[in-house]
């Protein structure tokens, strides 16, 4: 039998071992799945949101079991547990509680040209979606797309990642005492061959956070079914840093959005673009509070502020990006090496003249490394800005608000913050998600909603005495094509010209209505 082994990355103890989810038992969520999800979607909304406010008590009740647990088999700070896990996921489930019935209730559309008649905006959920996420963020990013699904009425068959999979079991441990019904959701254990399996399976929509690679290779599995994917496939995330930035503000921001989670964010700033005229004392005031940070196992609040590179294989990409920047000849101000033991990289700044035909500075690290660069004029900044082929996340730092978000408003990300780093992922009301090799799709807000529903057009008149013949049936006929080219003179710019187009329409339809004679 294979199984996983949950390991601690500071130290290297084996937590406990997961057995894989074999194809029978996929097979059999599956078909669970979707009994489950036709009853689970005709309980009334406000039904289901007791249920997920019941989650949110049941999260609370183990909360520092929680922390410790996503503490030790992701090797975050337990203060990064609380403030960027737990916190996010409660703001979440209360936000969809309150919010969903407003994103999914009817909607009318107003109508034109076809007063007569009415146009209605159906939600209704899509049917068992997977979630097959990752490990930097093992608890708010699976929890935020369950909760969203749920709350549309969808059951869900999550797959966490393998390096997360006692935190995936304790999900559903949670889930469970909350009082969410079997079969509504389900936890599945492996690597990525349990994750192929499961878009083999057909689910009605696969959700999938991590690599650009796994991301096109689920995109085209999915592609046989015609399964709908939506993808968050990383970043290379730009910090510009305009010359009238408050630079201690600067460098503090630079400082968390580039390290905090030991760099593992999808959003993580990887690229620091400076004003000329400032980089100097910029880099100054960076290097002085980058050799303040603490790298170590998490122990008691405030301990440490960098855990371990918590996937061990991530390791062969941060070599393989700092070796051909060396061969590159960039200049190294901090860091670029792993500790003794090998299970942190040290906190590294990387800048030089070639920095930017890199790897370290063009392809996503993953991890504790900002390369640096500078610029003369903001439409240099925006270019060097855009130049990447990831589109999630951007930040511009400037002591003028409006010049700022005329900046925002040309960089080609889903979000741009003004004066603030990274943590927008974790906001309720806002979307996220990006472009280009970025991905596709939203999570959060009601974009983010309606990701997780069809949506039906139902097309109705408005009264029975409306109900006759349209006037374009069959037969054609002179007088019907009369009154509908005087009908488009209606369109004209000209008021004029609109009011000459009137005589013309109404004999025309007069003489359509006593020749009437439609099949």
């Amino acid at each position: 039998m294979t199984v996983i082994r949950s390991i601690n990355p500071a130290n290297g103890q084996l937590l406990r071992e997961i057995p894989f989810s074999s194809v029978e038992e996929l097979t059999a969520a599956f078909a669970s799945a979707r009994t489950a999800q036709k009853s689970w979607a005709l309980l009334p909304l406000k039904k289901r949101a007791e249920l997920l406010i019941q989650l949110r008590e049941t999260i609370l009740n183990h909360a520092d079991d929680i922390v410790k647990l996503i503490s030790s088999e992701n090797g975050k700070p337990v203060f990064e547990v609380v403030a960027t896990e737990l916190l996010p996921v409660l703001e979440l489930i209360t936000f969809f509680c309150k919010k969903a019935r407003h994103t999914l209730e009817d909607r009318r559309i107003p109508l034109n040209l076809m007063r007569h008649r009415s146009s209605i905006l159906q939600r209704w959920p899509l049917g068992v979606v997977a979630v097959i996420s990752p490990w930097n963020y093992p608890f708010l990013l699976p929890i935020g797309e369950i909760v969203m699904a749920l709350i549309a009425g969808n059951s869900v068959l999550f797959k966490p990642s393998e390096a997360a999979s006692s935190i995936g079991m304790k999900i559903q441990e949670l889930m469970d005492e909350a009082g969410i019904p079997h079969g509504v959701f389900q936890t599945l254990y492996g690597d990525g061959t349990v994750g192929a399996e499961l878009v083999r399976q057909r689910p009605d929509k696969i959700f999938f956070t991590g690599s650009v690679r796994t991301g096109k290779k689920i995109m085209a599995a999915a592609s046989e079914n015609l399964t709908p994917v939506s993808l968050e496939l990383g970043g290379k995330d730009a910090m510009l840093v305009l010359a009238d930035a408050d630079l201690d503000f600067a460098t503090s921001a630079a400082l968390w959005g580039g390290y905090s989670n030991a760099g593992q964010a999808c959003a993580s700033v990887e690229r620091l673009i400076v004003h000329h005229a400032v980089a100097d004392e910029f880099k100054r005031r960076l290097l002085e509070k980058l050799a303040t940070l603490r790298s170590g196992p998490s122990g008691p609040p405030g301990s440490n502020d960098l855990g371990p590179t918590t996937f061990a294989p991530q390791k062969a990409i941060y070599q393989k990006h700092l070796d051909e920047a060396r061969s590159q000849g960039a200049e190294f101000l901090a860091g670029g090496e792993f500790s003794e033991d090998g299970r942190y990289l040290k906190p590294t700044l990387v800048t030089g003249r070639t920095i930017e035909n890199t790897e370290i500075y063009n392809e996503e690290t993953f991890g504790p490394v900002i390369a640096m660069t500078t610029f003369r004029s903001v439409d240099e900044a925006i270019q060097k800005a855009n130049a990447s082929r990831y589109g999630l996340l951007a930040s511009v730092i400037t002591r003028d608000i409006s010049q700022g978000e005329r900046i925002a408003r040309q960089l080609e990300v889903g979000t741009v913050t003004v004066n603030e780093v990274l943590y927008t992922a974790g906001i309720p009301e806002t979307p996220w998600g990006g472009i280009k090799d970025t991905g596709f799709g939203r999570k959060h807000s009601e974009e983010g909603l309606l990701e997780f529903v069809h949506t039906r057009h139902i097309h109705k008149p408005k009264a029975s005495f409306l109900v006759f013949k349209s006037l374009w049936w069959f037969p054609y006929t002179p007088y019907q094509y009369g009154t509908f080219r005087a009908l488009l003179e209606t369109y004209r710019k000209s008021r004029l010209s609109k009011l000459r187009a009137v005589p013309h329409l109404l004999w025309n339809f007069v003489q359509f209505v006593k020749n009437e004679k439609r099949i």
